[in-house]
């Protein structure tokens, strides 16, 4: 996670911007053009905005994906854009498979379009998690992984706390067992999110030193005052990740929508900033 760390340390920010670009929701000049050409532009339009304020940038996969071959060709373009911006990119994934399966994902979301780091589902246990580690360590890039851990949508708590041990702590677990010293923090992080705040701190109890990528802040409900719970001793540990906050900000406002997501992303900068989140 070194990658990752540096960045926000440089820029004094928590803030990682997602990339989820939905065609129905890009501003209508951008709409009248091909998906694809749209989808990269506009992204491309919001790196520029954001990159100031932001330690890193989240791809969802999908949102590529469903372009087909022309839309893994943006999404290798926007990892190449944010490098030369000093933006580490994180490959949102979530997959889950195991063995030659997951060293395939992982060589290709790490080794071929040039992610930082990935996240990974690990229901299957160490051989989903295993792989990426594998080949995170023979890049040496400063990356890692990120395993889904305690995640920030409605139904999350019905699977992963209702076993005995939860299974978010079972994930836990698996964590810190795999994670390898690098840097300021292991290379096997967490996701856990800002909108299940009392489970986070539990997580943060068995990870006092790993490190979590957030989702959940922002349109999804969680506050500044959900992050605290998962920072570290240090008041750090985390980063946070705003995606249709920054992305879609121009939606009922007067900015243009590059100027509402600078705007959007330094705000949310400062507030994490103000809430003593640091790196």
């Amino acid at each position: 996670m070194r990658a990752l760390v540096e960045a926000a340390r440089r820029k004094e920010s928590a803030l990682v911007v997602g990339l989820d670009p939905i065609p129905s929701r890009l501003p209508r000049g951008l709409r009248e053009l091909p998906e694809a050409r749209a989808s990269l532009a506009f992204c491309r339009d919001i790196l520029e905005a954001v990159e100031s304020y932001a330690a890193a940038i989240k791809l969802q996969a999908a949102y590529f994906e469903r372009l087909g071959p022309v839309g893994m060709e943006v999404y290798a373009k926007l990892i190449e854009d944010a490098s030369a911006l000093g933006m580490p990119a994180i490959a949102d994934v979530k997959r889950g498979d195991i063995g030659p399966v997951a060293a395939a994902y992982a060589e290709a979301h790490l080794a071929v379009y040039g992610a930082t780091c990935a996240t990974v589902n690990p229901y299957m246990g160490a051989d989903a998690v295993v792989p990426f580690l594998e080949v995170t360590r023979r890049l040496n890039r400063g990356g890692g992984a990120f395993v889904l851990v305690a995640t920030s949508n409605p139904s999350a708590g019905a699977l992963q706390e209702t076993t005995e041990p939860p299974l978010f702590e079972v994930a836990s677990k698996l964590v810190a067992e795999l994670g390898r010293e690098a840097g300021s923090y292991p290379d096997a992080g967490a996701v856990v999110g800002a909108t299940r705040p009392e489970t986070g701190r539990r997580v943060r109890e068995l990870l006092p030193d790993a490190l979590f990528l957030v989702p959940g802040y922002g349109a999804q409900g969680g506050g500044v005052g959900a992050v605290r719970p998962l920072l570290d001793a240090g008041g750090s540990g985390v980063l946070v990740n705003s995606s249709r906050g920054v992305l879609y900000a121009h939606e009922g406002s007067s900015l243009d929508y590059r100027d509402a997501a600078r705007e959007a992303a330094s705000q949310a900068r400062d507030d994490l900033r103000s809430a003593g989140v640091s790196m």
